[in-house]
């Protein structure tokens, strides 16, 4: 089995609020919608038979051109939700520090997992990323999965994977509509990295 995970394309700037999620639920831009169809350059000569998006719209989006290629409806996941920042959102360093001055300095000194304030951790948000793998892979099969995330979220993964210690994910880059690939070991019961943070454009 390969698992596909993109972080979604580029987004607009500004406040696109939807009362159902924590976060700002930004479209994406029109470098997005570039981005978007630029997938199908990675995409179109494999087999896929799954899609899985997170609830904010640009995840379904940036897939739209390649689930219209392999007529597949994404399926919203929100286990796929970006790690959820709570009060930090929409804040600023200054705000933080002078608010949360404990959390400020944890999220500043990045040597241990910590919660957002009225959010969650990163050791929650990867347990819900990690169910949602292993429960993909066992219903799923050898069949080939696309899931398009969010940044935080795809790099706590990444710790996962790598077997690091989830604040370990600040040490990761992810771009814009970047790919990474999984393939299960069955013999080992463990995902091998195949490739990280791959663009097309």
């Amino acid at each position: 089995m390969t698992f596909y995970i993109l972080r979604h394309g580029d987004k607009e700037e500004g406040e696109f609020r939807n009362p159902d999620l924590p976060l700002n639920d930004q479209p994406i831009s029109h470098m997005g919608q570039e981005q978007s169809h630029k997938l199908l350059d990675f995409f179109a000569d494999r087999e896929i038979a799954h899609i899985y998006v997170s609830a904010y719209q640009r995840t379904g989006q940036t897939i739209a051109p390649v689930a219209e290629h392999f007529d597949l409806l994404p399926i919203v996941d929100e286990r796929l939700n970006e790690i959820n920042i709570g009060a930090f959102e929409g804040g600023t360093p200054d705000e933080w520090a002078e608010k949360f001055p404990v959390v400020w300095q944890a999220y500043r000194a990045r040597s241990s997992d910590f919660y957002f304030p009225e959010g969650e951790s990163g050791g929650e948000a990867l347990k819900r990323v990690v169910k949602f793998l292993d429960e993909k892979r066992e219903q799923h099969g050898d069949e080939n999965v696309i899931a398009v995330c969010h940044d935080g979220l795809l790099r706590a993964l990444m710790c996962h994977v790598l077997g690091l210690p989830v604040y370990k994910r600040w040490g990761f880059r992810v771009d814009t509509c970047g790919i990474t690939e999984l393939e299960y070991e069955p013999e080992y019961g463990a995902w091998k990295l195949i490739r990280f943070n791959q663009t097309c454009y």
